[in-house]
């Protein structure tokens, strides 16, 4: 069978059009920008996106005329400050709405009893009387998250413009045991410890990733976990994750001090955080660390402004940023 000039000249415009298809598929593809959550290295938010930043609700019971809600949030040895109870009983008069709104009968319902906890046992917090039965008050109380759904709020630009204090020769100061814990030196604002605490991190025994990562939770970042402990030039571990938060992403590195590791940020390890940001080129940069900070992050932080280094000094300072103003 013969196929006519006419035909071949056909059958040519088709190849033409479909590699044409081909080639704009492919391009397409590569030009699309990945889910973040499908990244490389990627598991996920961690912790709840800025509007669901709430207190940990672990049970709720309904018992005759009274309701318990019960939350898996750390109370204090001493007396429970008024802040965190107006976080509790806000966020309690929240969960009475939504157990309502699900088709729980609460109509009889005259108090609800609010409880923490205080290692495994459940403290109660105190009592929300109902003026009437299955009435629920409005109660105000300071947002866990200020300013989340603000346009273009960017809660890390503050640290970016803040000038941060570097205390010379602490590390030849160190005991010969190593450093104390890095939450034993901070003086934490009611509001910032309420949202610790409010999260289920017990400020008296919180590790740096959950001081940190919850801090920025609360200032309105949604994280996603892109390295879990890998080992820096120096033997020592970090974590990396990328942030975004107010139209804004930043690279964040935790890097914690172990026992036995030498107290100060390592030259080596600066040097690694520069090239990951050069590599990555976000928007900002932070890399925490409870070991203390050399002179030499002064020079990188002047040459990129984008990089800051949150190390054991500056670790007060980055707790107030998030102080409620």
């Amino acid at each position: 069978m013969s196929i006519g000039t006419g035909g071949i000249v056909v059958a040519v415009v088709l190849v033409v059009v479909i590699l044409a298809l081909i080639w704009a598929l492919a391009s397409a593809m590569r030009s699309t920008p990945k889910d973040v959550s499908r990244s490389v290295g990627a598991v996920g938010p961690v912790g709840p996106a800025p509007d669901q930043l709430r207190p940990v609700l672990v049970d709720f019971h309904v018992h005759g005329d009274t309701a318990e809600v019960y939350y898996g949030v750390p109370l204090p040895s001493g007396g429970i400050d008024d802040h965190l109870r107006d976080v509790l009983f806000h966020d309690a008069s929240l969960v009475l709405h939504e157990k309502r709104s699900h088709g729980l009968p609460i109509g009889q319902v005259v108090r609800a009893v609010v409880y923490g906890r205080r290692g495994e046992d459940p403290v109660e917090v105190g009592v929300i009387d109902l003026e009437e039965p299955g009435v629920i008050p409005e109660i105000a109380a300071p947002e866990l998250v200020p300013h989340a759904f603000s346009a273009g709020f960017d809660p890390l630009a503050h640290i970016g413009e803040q000038e941060f204090e570097v205390v010379p020769s602490l590390a030849s100061r160190t005991p010969d045991e190593g450093l104390p814990p890095f939450y034993e030196d901070l003086v934490l604002a009611r509001s910032v410890e309420s949202k610790l605490r409010a999260a289920g991190v017990d400020p008296e025994h919180m590790t740096l990733s959950e001081f940190a990562l919850t801090l920025l939770a609360a200032g309105g970042y949604q994280l996603v976990l892109e390295r879990l402990g890998s080992s820096m030039p120096d033997g020592s571990s970090a974590s990396m994750y990328r942030a975004q938060g107010g139209g804004k992403d930043a690279l964040v590195v935790i890097v914690p001090q172990s026992p036995g590791e030498h107290p100060e940020l390592s030259e080596r390890v600066i040097n690694a955080f520069i090239v990951e940001v050069a590599q990555r080129s976000p928007q900002r940069a932070l890399l925490i660390t409870d070991k203390t900070g050399p002179y030499i992050i002064y020079d990188k932080e002047r040459a990129d402004p984008r990089c800051r280094f949150i190390t054991r000094e500056r670790l007060q300072a980055f707790a107030d940023s998030f102080a409620l103003r």
